[in-house]
């Protein structure tokens, strides 16, 4: 299970999404303060998206199934995505350079999501690809 390379994408994945619950910037943000939707919306598609993440290395016996839940995954990630930008913007707080600098922990904030989407992606892939590899062998057989 563990030496499989999307194993390794899954669980950076959920690692980069819960990581994101851990900087202050979206709970302490001027979104929370304005928006009542905006802090139980994040709360409910970060752990949604990371669990399923967490969840779908033990379907490894079962790479279609497994599949699928990567794909739900990229879905919850994606909201994720778009509940944590459409309130950082309406709250007018997407702004990631002021005259002080570059805003690092918003940047973070905001890119580890993507990195996420990105590992999940890579880890469909390299489940496709057994997937392939498998139909590959029986036809051989």
């Amino acid at each position: 299970m563990i030496q499989r390379i999307q194993t390794v994408y899954l669980a950076l994945a959920a690692i980069a999404l819960a990581a994101t619950g851990f900087f202050n910037d979206p709970w302490a943000s001027d979104a929370a303060t304005q928006f009542g939707w905006f802090v139980p919306a994040l709360i409910a598609s970060l752990s949604l998206a990371a669990l399923t993440g967490l969840g779908s290395i033990s379907m490894y016996s079962n790479r279609k199934k497994q599949r699928k839940i990567v794909v739900w995954a990229q879905v919850l990630t994606v909201v994720y995505l778009v509940v944590l930008y459409t309130g950082f913007y309406l709250s007018g707080e997407l702004v990631l350079r002021t005259q002080d600098g570059i805003e690092w922990e918003t940047t973070i904030v905001l890119l580890l999501p993507v990195l996420a989407y990105i590992l999940f992606y890579l880890a469909r892939r390299a489940i496709t690809s057994d997937i392939e590899l498998v139909k590959s062998m029986d036809r051989l057989r």
